[in-house]
């Protein structure tokens, strides 16, 4: 069973955040939500977590990385089966959460 957001977040219930009425909506879950808006929802949010890095580190490291994960991220779309992908996303973001 899937924990609710407030547990990932420092929402709390009615709180008036923008999480908050988003749990209101969609539920504490999300789970008025499918699979394809959950991933957009996701991307949207990873790609908010990548402008702020870059924004911290610059253009320069921004490219630098990108040179190292071109080749990673085209050998996990030819050799990684796509069941393998979500778990692989959990454990990244797990990591991100916890480094320094």
């Amino acid at each position: 069973m899937s924990k609710p957001i407030g547990y990932f977040t420092n929402t709390m219930p009615n709180d008036g955040s923008y999480l908050d009425e988003l749990q209101q909506q969609y539920g504490s879950t999300f789970e008025q939500l499918g699979k394809i808006e959950k991933l957009l929802l996701l991307h949207s949010v990873v790609q908010n977590l990548l402008n702020a890095e870059v924004n911290v580190s610059g253009t320069n490291a921004a490219v630098e990385a990108l040179s190292t994960v071109s080749p990673i991220a085209q050998g996990l779309h030819k050799r990684v089966q796509i069941g393998e992908h979500l778990g692989l996303a959990e454990a990244l973001i797990n990591q991100l959460k916890y480094q320094r």
